[in-house]
């Protein structure tokens, strides 16, 4: 009995240490695999035209960086395509190699993104504690557009989880930074968002001015579609302060606008604040009538929150009309309420937040643990009653040694072809970003004076995304946008200072600063001496 235990014993030592061996086996192999995937992705990206972003993101990118930036692009995707189950689970993937390369702004980006996921999914709570987690990360970076925006993300969830005091808490903080930028869209975005916390708050005169604020901004920018959206937010407040007549005439007016523009969601909004004006003044049949069109596109978008309003409209304006589909829409509209106003979920906020890191990798990792598992458990089963053949698992192992190092072999091989590969598509990268790059540089040039100098200027003349422009820019330069804006600043002031008698306060004007004082601190921490004495040294004879 003795021999036989220790057999046993020395058994389960070997299979601890073939457990070892196979997860870096699993690893290798999940690494080659993703890799794959990452290249299969890469092509179908450049069958649809997006060769330019393809070949920027994989100049100078490690393994772990492109499997990030593929499951991103793919969360994205299928985020866009409404498929919010496989948008989760690309999200899933990338956020914890975007913390491991160390990319925050990425890592910010997908725990924005996964934030909305949820929200369209119904859990609130996950929701906002991916969106605390892209607010940690824009704080750390500081740029006060990021943060605004990630603090109207929270409040938006907030606000869903029937929390408005907590909603206003974070929606006031976004307030506080946006109104330090000259960022007049996203201030739109973020007064549009205060309207619908006061709305909830049930304050219609606070919710009254934040979507006049909004609407005047929208009317400055000339965006017909978006200043149609703050219509309806003026209008939801305008039924509940009893002006009935002003409510009807925006939402009149908004509707079509929003129609043609093709935002179901914010036309569905519409459709909804519509019936409630038409049910509070007694037109309970037209009521219907619009709640009737807001409800499949609530259902299709899986916008919980909105549907409970609109089956809650339908119960009130057809209990006259129709009872039994009140009756009906009465019980959705309970069934939906419970569902989405979980308080003891909410109550479990911070635990689940403590939890969060162990959680994405767990799901990440979950079918490699289970495969990993059941092949301990079958080895030490057959080990500890087949124990007298020790020699044939030792025999085993060795195998799996010599497959892991020919896997290895195998890896070696790809990342050979790989920069093979990349020394090609280099000579056709260098010529794309060249020509890219002097575009940015005639759009500053040309509006050096003129300020529209933000990310979202440059991207949108062009024709980017911000994310898109943001990337492009960082793989180029290798810095933010605005650095470079202030180099061709400083270039152009020392181009005046050699080659001119103009006064400081002109050069300074020419090159974009509203002041001359901002002008020579910034002139001084480039070059370390004031222009004067600048142009001392290097004026042209």
């Amino acid at each position: 009995m003795k021999h036989i235990l220790t057999i046993i014993a020395i058994c389960l030592l070997c299979t601890v240490a073939q457990a070892a061996d196979t997860e870096a086996a699993l690893a290798a192999f999940n690494k080659q695999v993703n890799s794959s995937n990452a290249e299969r992705f890469f092509s179908g990206l450049e069958e649809e035209g997006f060769l330019d972003e393809t070949i920027a993101v994989r100049e100078n990118m490690s393994h772990d960086s492109l499997c990030a930036m593929v499951w991103y692009w793919a969360a994205e995707y299928y985020y866009d395509a409404q498929d919010f189950k496989l948008s989760e689970h690309y999200g899933l993937c990338a956020l914890p190699l975007c913390k491991a390369i160390g990319d925050k702004t990425m890592e910010a980006d997908c725990a924005s993104l996964l934030s909305l996921v949820y929200v369209r999914l119904g859990d609130f709570d996950k929701a906002a504690l991916y969106a605390k987690r892209c607010n940690k990360l824009d704080i750390e970076s500081g740029d006060p557009d990021n943060i605004a925006s990630s603090y109207n993300t929270l409040a938006g969830i907030y606000m869903s989880m029937r929390q408005p005091d907590e909603a206003e808490k974070y929606i006031l903080r976004a307030i506080d930074y946006i109104e330090g930028t000259d960022n007049m869209p996203r201030k739109a975005v973020i007064y549009g968002m205060a309207s619908e916390v006061y709305q909830h708050k049930e304050m219609p005169n606070q919710t009254l001015d934040y979507a006049t604020k909004a609407l005047e901004i929208e009317n400055k920018l000339g965006r017909k579609d978006k200043a149609a959206i703050r219509r309806t937010q003026r209008a939801a407040a305008l039924i509940v302060l009893e002006r009935f007549d002003e409510a009807e005439k925006e939402l009149t007016e908004a509707i079509p606008v929003i129609e043609a523009s093709g935002n179901y969601h914010s036309l569905a909004i519409a459709y909804n604040h519509m019936g409630d004006l038409l049910y509070v003044t007694g037109r309970n049949r037209e009521g219907a009538e619009y709640y009737y069109k807001a409800l499949p596109i609530f259902m299709a978008q899986h916008d919980l929150y909105n549907e409970a309003h609109t089956r809650k409209g339908l119960r009130e304006t057809l209990r006259g009309i129709d009872p039994e589909a009140a009756l009906e829409h009465g019980d959705r509209f309970e069934h939906l309420r419970d569902s989405i106003y979980d308080h003891e979920t909410n109550a479990n906020l911070s635990q689940f937040a403590a939890e969060m890191e162990n959680d994405i990798l767990q799901q990440i990792n979950h079918k490699q643990r289970i495969r990993t598992i059941v092949s301990i458990s079958v080895i030490c089963t057959f080990f500890v009653f087949l124990a007298l053949i020790s020699y044939i698992f030792y025999r085993r192992r060795q195998k799996l040694q010599i497959e892991h190092f020919n896997n290895l072999l195998i890896e070696v091989e790809r990342l050979r072809r790989q920069e093979r590969a990349k020394q090609i598509v280099e000579k056709e990268c260098t010529a794309e970003s060249d020509l890219f790059l002097a575009r940015v540089v005639e759009y500053i040039n040309n509006n050096l004076t003129t300020g529209k100098l933000t990310v979202e200027d440059m991207s949108d003349a062009l024709c980017m995304s911000v994310s898109t422009f943001r990337r492009r820019m960082l793989t180029i330069i290798k810095g933010s946008p605005k650095a470079f804006v202030d180099t061709i600043r400083i270039n152009k002031a020392k181009e005046l200072l050699s080659s001119s008698s103009l006064p400081v306060n002109e050069i300074a004007t020419r090159c974009g600063y509203k002041e001359a004082n901002s002008f020579i601190r910034a002139f001084q921490r480039d070059t370390g001496i004031s222009p004067a004495k600048w142009r001392e040294k290097n004026k042209q004879r």
